[in-house]
């Protein structure tokens, strides 16, 4: 499959970039690095020992010791089972290969007594047809883009941060409720700070601030679900609060509950619209016992931030998410199940998805990803609309 030649000049001169890295400078790993969709990491892979999978990976260990880059991909099929599209290689809204991405991560010691270590991090994503929202008609967009430090009073960021409001992610391909309402791997121009502290060996607590002066106009979400994917509404001076305290009942057993909130200003584009406030809450209990791993999480947000939702047709002004899941390990499957809901209030409407589905790791650097998902959404005395209801595929890989 072909790239553009704008994604190969764009590829091409990030690869140099990352050749061109003084040899002080190396892969930063689990620094800076932030997974586009999970943190999912199996014990074993389908492939074990063999003699590919050594191969590929002393060949991802020699690159990451020398060039702190990584490249990869989504490959993503569908098959509906009553749902509208047809089946084929991604969909009719997105046909081809869900994204390509690559990040560059250079970082160094500097061997001072206040900050430990300093780098950068970029990820840039790249689509070889339309759009990935109808809200954004570039095919090549950054999802990330920020310098950091490490200090002795915690990790420094300033660019393009993701916003920390909520659980990360819940470890499928195709994502919840709260996702596409743009809760969820959203990133804006801004700066963050993050510490974990331990009270007691067998307590800690993590803590976030970020502060976002202005959205950098790309969102997760669908069109009508956020203030980015509307030109009416602008979200800014947006302060996000994380706090997870969490109680270890052993090196993999634990109870963590998350609290988050966030307020904000938001700055209407439009005579018709005035400025209003905007505010956010969340909190998510996640209890995870060695293999296996329950979650629960409600997430509201207060103030309109777009004039025609997707889910109420409307200017809702105060949406309620919430996600319920868990998975087991086993080998190298990871199996899985979420159900998400959404509620529009003032005017109403509702959402459900349901998503079961498994993860196979086939090395350390390919998993294969097989899900159902059931998706409808009601609006306010209308008939309920099927978004979704198939078979997914993805295969995500990386080097």
């Amino acid at each position: 499959m072909n790239l553009p030649r704008t994604s190969l000049r764009i590829l091409f001169i990030a690869a140099a970039l990352a050749s061109a890295v003084p040899s002080s400078l190396i892969h930063a790993e689990g620094i800076g690095i932030e997974p586009p969709y999970s943190d999912f990491n199996s014990p074993s892979t389908l492939a074990g020992q063999s003699l590919a999978a050594r191969i590929w990976d002393d060949l991802q260990a020699n690159k990451d010791a020398v060039i702190p880059a990584t490249i990869g991909a989504w490959h993503w099929w569908r098959i509906p089972t009553g749902g509208p599209g047809s089946s084929g290689y991604g969909s009719s809204s997105l046909p081809g290969t869900y994204y390509y991405y690559l990040m560059l991560d250079p970082w160094m010691k500097t061997n001072h007594r206040f900050i430990q270590s300093i780098g950068f991090h970029t990820e840039l994503r790249i689509r070889e047809e339309n759009a990935f929202r109808g809200s954004n008609d570039s095919v090549i967009w950054p999802f990330e883009m920020y310098a950091w430090a490490s200090t002795s009073v915690g990790v420094f960021k300033v660019g393009q941060i993701r916003r920390k409001f909520g659980l990360d992610w819940d470890g499928s391909f195709y994502g919840n409720v709260a996702y596409y309402d743009g809760f969820k791997l959203n990133a804006d121009i801004g700066v963050s700070w993050v510490r974990t502290f331990w009270i007691k060996p067998q307590f800690s607590v993590e803590t976030h601030a970020q502060f976002f002066f202005r959205e950098d106009g790309i969102t997760p979400g669908l069109v009508g679900a956020d203030s980015e994917s509307t030109s009416a509404f602008r979200l800014q001076n947006n302060a996000v609060f994380r706090v997870v305290p969490t109680w270890w009942f052993s090196p993999t057993s634990s109870l963590a509950l998350g609290l988050s909130g966030s307020i904000g200003q938001v700055k209407s584009q439009d005579a018709a619209f005035s400025n209003h406030a905007f505010s956010a809450w969340g909190v998510d209990l996640t209890y995870t016992r060695n293999r296996f791993k329950a979650y629960a999480e409600v997430l509201q947000r207060n103030g309109a931030l777009t004039p025609t939702r997707y889910v109420s047709g409307g200017m809702s002004s105060r949406i309620t998410d919430l996600i319920v899941g868990m998975s087991y390990v086993t080998g190298p499957v990871t199996w899985r199940v979420a159900y998400s809901a959404g509620y529009d209030h003032n005017p109403g409407g509702r959402q459900h998805m349901f998503v079961p589905g498994v993860t196979i790791a086939i090395t350390k650097n390919i998993d294969l990803y097989l899900e159902y998902v059931k998706w409808s959404v009601t609006a306010a005395r209308a008939s309920a609309v099927t978004f979704e209801n198939g078979i997914q595929t993805a295969i995500n890989w990386r080097f």
